[in-house]
């Protein structure tokens, strides 16, 4: 038996589809996994799942006025929760025969319909909440009993738990109830001590009646109870009367009573003696709690449904990832399957999960990522579970992706951003740098596969044109007859290449996945006929510098590798009027690798924050034209907030020299409007 389907109205942040986005959500059989921002809904989904089962430990879960809907016409009235179960056993079946729905296909699911009401407070009282659950869909059925309800409860592990006071012993701890619900506790509250032969006890309550004949045996213990009857308590008693006292063991020996003394702790680290009590990390008691609970889940014949909120609490990244490991580790043939819903905000977990296990829960929407819900075909999940890592798997918690295929991009677009007064950190975007290859794999995981379906994230894949200029001469020219260079394209071909490479992302019915191509040919080179040219010299240089000093510059060497270029620029500039030209000799140590990208990058980007060339709009207006377009996409932008623009410019450091005047030719070339940064086609791309 596993949970099928979760459906919510006015519940939190679940709305009624009118106003707010009503919540129905389909699960997993196995896994099941919650990313995306804070406060996006994914507590409340979970909690929906408590509220219509209730949960193992047996807490206090229900319904309270902060629980229902807010809308603009205020707080809403009703609610409703409904969880639907497929795939029950035979005596599943029969024990809740009455409850049971049967579906048009002959299947029968079990299906538990929460409907609640709130009533305005009265003057002095608090709100009240009248709620109650039937089975059948929109509560078609009889009223839900007990019988329902132990087969359905839920195990939930609250987020910041504190798995040590969980384990310890108590009423009704945490660890008594899962003992006593664990299979291999049959027979164990039955008595086998026999006082004639008091060493063959095998039962645990056996054992305690065993352990309290041998301490009523204990020397000492016998030697104390009787002074204390003989020479004092006796002494209290009236003629006639009886007043003894006897040693025990507290409590009564029956099985529960045994369990709630037990407590449950990690053993002492290697060197250690076995028999120390030594205090362990929260991150490794609480890894023992979640082992415990999969030992309960994974031994009961109900349902095998584990909640976790946060399973990176109190975890290093290596020890969250085999925790994953675990939780998605298949069972044997011996145990019962468990049934997982998690939420997490961590990249390590997210890194070493099944992207098919996911559901993005964005603005109380739900999005899962299982095969036939996106564009990724089935081949590209096995190739991004290869290649998603820690880095990039942050894509999930982002409220924008930013995909570049180069270290240069990643450095040199956050900078660029933050002083267009642009901050991807203020706008919650993620840049993902997936090298060379495989931008359009992680650009589907957007995408939606219904038509008309738009994830409200906004993405932009950055990449290169490629499209090398005639005149950058030191640029090999191909054996196989590759077109390379503009040339090497008739009148609009070059239109139709860059199309073609947007056209592999994009989709029509998807407005929120957008490619951008470079202008001309990779990023360094448009910014290097761009009104950025100089600052663009100035960092290939220093990077040049560095790469010449085995990258070992000392901050001396770069202030005078900086002042070279920078005292050098005029007459660089002078070599050539013609602006690709210039762009060309700028670039050519980076083609040639006499200087690192990456390097480079890191220069321009300290270049940029220096403010020595523009804030916020003008700033933003020097750019190439590709590159403006994803950063207003991105940002959902058309200029440059003005408020931030300022803020950028105040806080600027005075610059070191002005940056040199741009040419006319340049300077318009820069300004153009480009259609390759706008999803169209266009014979203005090329320079054949």
């Amino acid at each position: 038996m596993y949970l099928k389907k979760i459906r919510a109205e006015n519940f939190r942040a679940f709305g009624e589809s009118a106003t707010a986005p009503a919540l129905d959500w389909s699960l997993n059989p196995g896994m099941n996994i919650l990313i995306g921002e804070n406060d996006a809904g994914k507590t409340g989904l979970i909690d929906a799942i408590r509220m219509a089962l209730w949960t193992t430990s047996f807490e206090s879960v229900r319904l309270a006025d902060h629980d229902f809907h807010v809308g603009p016409a205020g707080r809403a009235e009703r609610l409703v929760i409904e969880a639907t179960f497929c795939g029950l056993s035979d005596p599943q079946e029969a024990a809740v025969l009455e409850w049971l729905t049967y579906e048009a296909d002959g299947s029968r699911s079990l299906v538990l319909n929460l409907q609640a009401r709130r009533h305005a407070p009265q003057p002095g009282r608090r709100p009240r909440v009248e709620s109650i659950t039937r089975a059948g869909a929109n509560g078609s059925g009889p009223e839900i009993g007990s019988a329902v309800r132990d087969l359905v409860r839920a195990t939930y592990l609250r987020p910041l738990r504190d798995a040590e006071a969980e384990l310890r012993p108590g009423r009704q701890s945490r660890l008594s109830q899962i003992l006593s619900a664990h299979d291999l506790m049959a027979g164990q509250e039955t008595s086998d001590f026999d006082p004639a032969n008091p060493h063959a006890a095998s039962t645990l309550v056996g054992v305690m009646n065993q352990a309290q004949h041998h301490i009523g045996q204990n020397a000492a213990i016998t030697a104390v109870q009787k002074d204390i009857n003989e020479n004092y308590l006796g002494q209290m008693a009236f003629a006639g009367d009886s007043l003894t006292s006897q040693i025990r063991l507290v409590g009564e020996a029956n099985l529960s009573q045994i369990l709630e003394r037990f407590e449950l702790g990690l053993a002492p680290p290697n060197g250690v003696p076995a028999d120390e009590r030594c205090l362990r990390g929260l991150g490794y008691n609480n890894a023992l709690f979640m082992a415990t609970e999969l030992v309960l889940l994974r031994s009961g014949d109900d349902l095998g449904l584990l909640l976790v909120e946060e399973p990176e609490a109190h975890l290093h990244p290596q020890l969250q990832e085999l925790v994953m490991d675990l939780l998605q580790m298949k069972p044997v043939a011996s145990q019962a399957p468990v049934q997982v819903v998690l939420s997490t905000h961590s990249p390590s977990l997210a890194a070493g999960a099944a992207i098919e296990a996911m559901t993005l829960v964005h603005r109380a929407r739900t999005y899962p990522l299982r095969i036939g819900e996106t564009r990724l075909a089935r081949a590209d999940y096995e190739y991004l579970r290869r290649f998603i890592d820690a880095t990039k798997s942050n894509l999930f918690f982002a409220r924008g992706v930013a995909i570049v295929e180069g270290p240069a991009e990643a450095v040199l677009l956050p900078a660029i951003a933050e002083m267009c007064g642009l901050s991807f950190s203020k706008y919650g975007i993620s840049v993902v740098n997936v090298g060379d290859v495989g931008l359009y794999h992680y650009a589907r995981v957007f995408q939606r596969q219904a038509a008309g379906e738009s994830m409200p994230i906004p993405v932009a894949c950055i990449t290169d044109r490629d499209i090398v200029p005639d005149v950058a001469s030191y640029v090999t020219i191909p054996s196989d007859g590759r077109k390379r260079f503009d040339k090497d394209y008739a009148a609009g071909e070059a239109g139709l290449a860059v199309a073609a490479k947007k056209a592999r992302v994009e989709s029509g019915s998807d407005p929120m996945v957008m490619v951008f191509v470079s202008d001309r040919w990779t990023l360094e080179f448009d910014l290097a006929i761009s009104p950025l040219k100089s600052m663009m010299h100035v960092a290939i240089s220093m990077a040049k510098a560095a790469k010449s000093r085995d990258e070992r510059m000392t901050e001396q060497d770069e202030v005078a590798a900086k002042k070279a270029a920078t005292d050098g620029w005029d007459a660089f500039e002078k070599m050539q009027s013609d602006a690709i030209v210039l762009g060309s000799l700028i670039y050519q140590p980076l083609y040639q690798k006499k200087a690192s990208k990456a390097v480079a990058a890191q220069y321009a980007a300290a270049l940029i924050r220096s403010g020595a060339y523009g804030a916020g709009q003008a700033l933003l207006d020097k750019l190439p034209a590709y590159l403006k377009a994803a950063l207003r996409h991105l940002t959902g932008t058309v200029d440059a907030p003005a408020t931030l623009a300022a803020s950028a410019a105040a806080t600027a450091p005075v610059p070191h020299t002005a940056p040199a005047a741009t040419s006319a030719p340049a300077a318009a070339a820069a300004a153009a409007p480009s259609a390759t940064a706008v999803g169209r086609p266009d014979d203005a791309t090329t320079h054949s």
